[in-house]
């Protein structure tokens, strides 16, 4: 398929998405600019945040859900952090509807932060084929996700991937307990693995290397074209700890902050955001965007207790289908959580990304 036979394409989709009604929530939430210019309020303070929560999940959310008119957007997406500085982002957006659309399938490949290896795929709709009665996907005939659950009650997927000369193996093992949320009637969000031991194999550039290190994997469906601006979305782990959070910016600059922590071979504790003191700082010009460089977490809320720094050491703008831009980051995480009678410090590095629509 030519590339403009596939802009086409996407053109007639965000057509046919904009026909889908969007269902705002009624709540407002007041903002002021701290700066002279903005950006279009991206450095936007909020007087308070809107919070979202997390729900139990299933081991059928991690199926393929399938598309519709009005629900053309489903994605899969996983990354990891490896013992020897190497990092991976891997995922798979589907826009389809009745067939038309197209998927994209993105890898990237980090070496301390920095991008050593990008490929990216438009196909059709139809080069994918994925299961609705367990976690499996297939693109152009090769098996890319398998997911099973082992004889512990552990949640584990294979992901498997050849792109440009590259190409992954590896198994993720969950850690802890997933879930998933409503993210303002725009999808569902399955963070289907918050946190998971990733061990396996990545060859690039000639190179092959044994890996260990931890991962995350999210996979969303039922999803609109979005009517928000954009959002943060980011985490950071400890030991035996880790925290989820994401913050949403919507029309006309109205924030919604959700923070999630889990504990291993545990449950989740959804965080009040107005239990968490949270900042963006230090921001500097990507392409011509002007994005923050760090953020800060403080939280206090029952027996848990948090003061984190992310500090942005690389940061790579991107693009994915039609208007989503992305900037991924990787970013030193430093600080502690506590939770109860435990305390752990943070001192490592984590990929996070901000996403907005042109």
């Amino acid at each position: 398929m030519s590339k403009h036979m596939m802009v086409a394409t996407v053109l007639v989709f965000l057509l046919l998405c904009s026909a889908v009604p969007s269902y705002a929530p009624s709540v407002h939430t007041n903002f002021k600019c701290t700066e002279n210019e903005c950006n279009s309020c991206a450095s936007a303070l909020p007087d308070d945040y809107n919070g979202l929560n997390a729900e139990n999940i299933t081991f059928g959310d991690a199926c393929y859900k399938g598309t519709d008119f009005l629900h053309p957007l489903e994605w899969w997406y996983f990354d990891a952090v490896f013992d020897n500085n190497y990092s991976i982002e891997f995922h798979i957006d589907l826009a389809s509807i009745k067939g038309a659309g197209m998927v994209a399938v993105m890898l990237n490949v980090y070496d301390d932060g920095k991008l050593i290896f990008h490929s990216r795929e438009y196909l059709l709709p139809s080069e994918l084929n994925a299961s609705k009665e367990k976690p499996l996907v297939f693109i152009s005939g090769s098996k890319v996700i398998a997911g099973f659950i082992d004889n512990k009650g552990n949640w584990v997927f294979n992901l498997s991937t050849k792109m440009d000369g590259a190409s992954i193996n590896l198994k993720f093992a969950s850690t802890t307990q997933g879930w998933k949320s409503k993210i303002l009637n725009m999808w569902w969000w399955g963070v289907i693995q918050p946190k998971a031991y990733v061990s396996g194999v990545i060859q690039v550039l000639n190179k092959t290397m044994h890996v260990n290190g931890t991962g995350y994997q999210e996979h969303a469906w039922n999803g609109i074209l979005p009517y928000v601006k954009g959002w943060y979305w980011g985490k950071f782990a400890s030991n035996s700890m880790n925290i989820i959070w994401t913050n949403i910016i919507e029309y006309p600059w109205k924030r919604y902050l959700m923070v999630v922590l889990n504990k291993d071979n545990g449950g989740y504790v959804n965080i009040p955001p107005e239990k968490v003191q949270f900042s963006m700082s230090n921001y500097t010009y990507n392409d011509g965007w002007k994005i923050p460089a760090s953020f800060h977490f403080g939280i206090e809320y029952r027996t848990i207790r948090a003061d984190i720094t992310a500090d942005a050491t690389n940061i790579i703008h991107q693009f994915s289908i039609g208007l989503f831009n992305y900037w991924r980051y990787h970013v030193h995480v430093r600080g502690e959580i506590s939770y109860g009678s435990e305390t752990e410090h943070i001192d490592n590095y984590q990929i996070m990304d901000f996403t907005r629509l042109w």
